[in-house]
């Protein structure tokens, strides 16, 4: 199948392709280049891709969902885990291969569930993995961020591989803004975008949480 879309200058070896693609682990990914400006709208692109090492490459099948100057891989015409060499030819024009393996592009969606619980001076916050990730395949790391209402600064604190976590020494009676991201824990790849926010209030100082091992150590590590 092939596209038209907008038309690279004609400028022989000296045009390009800025072509970049993201993997939405596990359900698709997606390819998008831009052409150079000023041209007309009466060139045909075919993105091209193989598995590397691979003899044959193949064309995309699906010029239409990611929108215009793209190309959508779902999760049937993907293979997680293996390196594919991608480019995007115009013409006689080439762009530049991508080679990256899947890991290396991938985010997730945001964590779900997050919800949180005020102690007085102390916030318990829980949250899982997004949809469809398994910490078995795709282990992963977060990052919280919170604000007091009202105000514009985040402090972020960034929390392993677990999925619950307490900030100390919050304000009594006062209101928080929390939200958490997540990203493939041996560092590869994009964080995810950040959850939906959610709000907690302090609330008077009832109890205090008990502390894991893992913040015990973090909080009185030198």
């Amino acid at each position: 199948m092939r596209i038209s879309g907008r038309h690279l200058a004609p400028k022989g070896s000296a045009s390009y392709l800025h072509l970049q693609c993201l993997v939405l682990y596990p359900k698709c990914m997606s390819c998008h280049w831009t052409p150079q400006d000023g041209a007309a709208s009466n060139t045909t692109f075919q993105l091209k891709y193989k598995m590397k090492g691979a003899l044959k490459a193949e064309e995309c099948k699906d010029y239409v969902t990611g929108g215009p100057n793209s190309c959508y891989f779902s999760r049937t015409n993907l293979c997680l885990y293996l390196t594919y060499e991608i480019w995007v030819e115009a013409g006689n024009l080439t762009s530049k291969k991508l080679i990256a393996n899947m890991e290396d592009i991938a985010k997730t969606e945001p964590p779900a569930g997050l919800k949180a619980i005020g102690f007085g001076t102390h916030l318990s916050i829980e949250w899982g993995y997004p949809p469809g990730v398994a910490a078995s395949y795709f282990p992963l790391m977060f990052e919280l961020q919170y604000q007091e209402v009202g105000r514009s600064e985040w402090e972020e604190s960034d929390v392993g591989e677990q999925t619950s976590y307490y900030i100390y020494d919050v304000k009594p009676d006062t209101t928080y803004i929390l939200a958490v991201r997540c990203k493939n824990s041996d560092g590869k790849g994009f964080w995810s975008d950040w959850s939906i926010p959610v709000t907690v209030s302090s609330g008077h100082t009832t109890a205090t949480p008990v502390q894991s091992e893992v913040q015990r150590s973090r909080r009185f590590a030198i």
